[in-house]
């Protein structure tokens, strides 16, 4: 029998906690709105999965495992059955080790335990479900940040209506996919949506999970079950809210409220013109590959001393100089976790990492599935990675060691990857 429960969990940090994000420190003065673990547990009777999405910037493998590791000595879910993303929210805890802007150790220590405190809650309640799928379009809200130049540059969020901007130097994908789970009232229990929008909306001191909270409460509040919806992000490493022919800022709670009206209104949309479909089976793949590290370069040497001689070096560029000095992985491989879940005729692609939409849209294109939700920095965050192609203009997506820490083929050995797995999962 297949059965889905769904729980959260506050995961909010205390008050003077650095938030990520940006390169320089924003002690946390009050909570704005919670940020949360949000699981939804599913089982066909032959196997489990744990689907959690955190309103984090990121969540490192460290805190996955452990995370992992309890809830499934609580749950009896394998550990490798259980997926752990990040919205990449801004105004977050600093939660990525080995930036300019510092950690809250005692807050990265009790995460794992809030974040399998949510699967637990979410095991214990399981209960049939009917399983339906939807999606929508919205493109509107969602735009490529990279442009080209008249001068041949390739600029990173230029001035908004700058001169000499040629057009997008990518694309955006504009797809809402939504899984629904319905009780026997016919009313949602769960909703997890997809978009792939970066979240840097809100900004200041404020914890906020963004519009994905905002959109997702909205959502909420319609059905009179208030069921737990999920914003899962999706591959944008390289794209966000921000519309360079609009003179407005775009920043703050209101502009959040307006993105999270839009949004919410899709989603919804793609749940009441969902269709049925089985939530079975219930498979699970993975591969652990070996990726070199980005390699440290003279030129790259050669650049943090000029930064270190430089007085007027912005943020990022000291933030850099700092992380090239120290850099000690020279030479060596990561080990990088691609997960894809298959639940009947829908899959989920976890990824660990901020992902450029051309892969996104590339996976889906090739997929064996309807339809395929990519959720990424699942299970671990590598910084950046960008398509081959970004890397010869070079933007701050493609700065090596400080934004993309793999060497520049990691998102195509990721997609190649991810498409082997996904074929292994499909109907034979």
């Amino acid at each position: 029998m297949f059965r889905a429960g769904a729980a959260s969990t506050v995961i909010n940090p205390p008050m003077g906690t650095s938030l990520g994000g940006y390169f320089y420190e924003r002690p946390c003065t009050r909570v704005h709105d919670d940020i949360m673990a949000k699981a939804l547990v599913l089982d066909d009777g032959q196997t489990k999965v744990a689907i959690v999405v955190c309103d984090l910037q990121a969540i490192e493998a460290t805190e996955v495992n452990a995370a992992r590791e309890l809830a499934s000595k609580a749950t009896g879910i394998p550990s490798e059955n259980i997926m752990i993303s990040a919205t990449h929210t801004h105004t977050g805890p600093q939660v990525r080790r080995r930036r300019v802007v510092p950690v809250n150790d005692d807050y990265l220590a009790a995460l794992p335990g809030m974040i399998a405190q949510a699967i637990t809650q979410a095991h214990g309640d399981l209960r049939p479900p009917s399983v339906r799928l939807g999606e929508e379009c919205e493109d509107r809200l969602v735009f490529n940040r990279r442009f080209r130049m008249q001068d041949g540059r390739v600029v990173f969020n230029p001035r908004k209506q700058a001169e000499g901007i040629v057009g997008p130097d990518g694309p955006i994908d504009p797809q809402i996919n939504v899984l629904r789970l319905d009780g026997d009232d016919g009313e949602p229990i769960a909703l997890l949506a997809n978009y792939s929008m970066h979240p840097d909306v809100m900004g200041g001191n404020e914890v906020s999970a963004d519009f994905p909270g905002q959109a997702s409460r909205i959502v909420s509040s319609v059905y009179e079950s208030h069921p737990l919806v999920i914003h899962m992000q999706g591959a944008c490493g390289n794209t966000n809210h921000r519309d360079i022919s609009d003179p407005r800022e775009q920043k703050g709670p209101e502009e959040v409220m307006r993105i999270s009206r839009v949004l919410a209104g899709k989603i919804l949309a793609a749940s009441e013109l969902s269709i049925p479909i089985s939530g079975e089976p219930l498979r699970v793949a993975r591969r652990v590959l070996d990726i070199e590290y980005h390699p440290l370069t003279e030129e790259l040497r050669a650049k943090a001393a000029r930064v270190r001689t430089n007085p007027d070096a912005n943020d990022f560029d000291r933030a850099q100089a700092e992380a090239i000095e120290k850099y000690d992985l020279d030479g060596k491989a990561a080990s990088v976790e691609i997960q894809a879940l298959r639940i009947g005729d829908a899959a989920v692609v976890g990824i660990p990492g901020e992902y450029f939409v051309e892969y996104g849209l590339s996976i889906k294109e090739w997929s064996p599935f309807p339809q395929t939700f990519i959720a990424e920095l699942a299970n671990n965050t590598f910084g950046y990675i960008p398509t081959q192609d970004a890397f010869h203009p070079g933007t701050y997506e493609t700065m090596p060691i400080v934004s993309a820490t793999l060497e520049p083929s990691a998102g195509v050995q990721m997609s190649n990857a991810a498409g082997e797995l996904l074929r292994e999962l499909a109907p034979s």
